[in-house]
């Protein structure tokens, strides 16, 4: 479990990137840059009507990679309001992995105001809980986060 939030929290920024850049490369691909959202929409329904299975495809995926990243953000939502230490676990995982912004290791320990050693352990803390959050999950949404956890692997 616990290598397995580790890896997704390493790819938060790369997949929050991913999913912010997505409508324009569907509008690329259909040929029509859309302003409206609605417009690319309808666009988007019109080409899944004409089977068009790798837009469809694509957008299978960019589901997914959406629900891991909305379960990911309620499990630091959880995280944060950990009783004694949570905002503290908060702060070094949103550092560490969520900031838009990666930092050097020298610049994470001056933003937090910690040694290393207190560092590590709080990240390790930090990942257990997420772990237990993110895991404890329905069976068929573990099925999703696995798929996209191999990708990640592979990538």
């Amino acid at each position: 479990m616990y290598h397995n939030t580790l890896l997704m929290l390493e790819n938060y920024r790369n997949i929050s990137w991913a999913l912010e850049c997505f409508p324009e490369h569907v509008a690329e691909e259909l040929d029509k840059p859309m302003q409206q959202l609605d417009a690319l929409l309808d666009m988007v329904d019109l080409e899944m009507g004409l089977g068009n299975r790798k837009l469809e495809n694509r957008l299978q995926s960019l589901q997914k990679s959406r629900l891991l990243l909305d379960r990911i953000n309620e499990a630091l939502t959880v995280l944060k309001k950990k009783p004694k230490d949570g905002e503290q676990l908060y702060r070094v995982v949103y550092q560490t992995y969520i900031a838009p912004e990666a930092l050097s290791h020298a610049d994470l320990l001056y933003r937090l105001n910690i040694s290393s050693r207190h560092y590590y352990r709080l990240r390790g803390q930090a990942i257990n809980v997420l772990s237990l959050r993110l895991w404890a999950a329905p069976a068929e949404e573990l099925d999703s986060w696995l798929e996209v956890l191999t990708l990640l692997e592979m990538g």
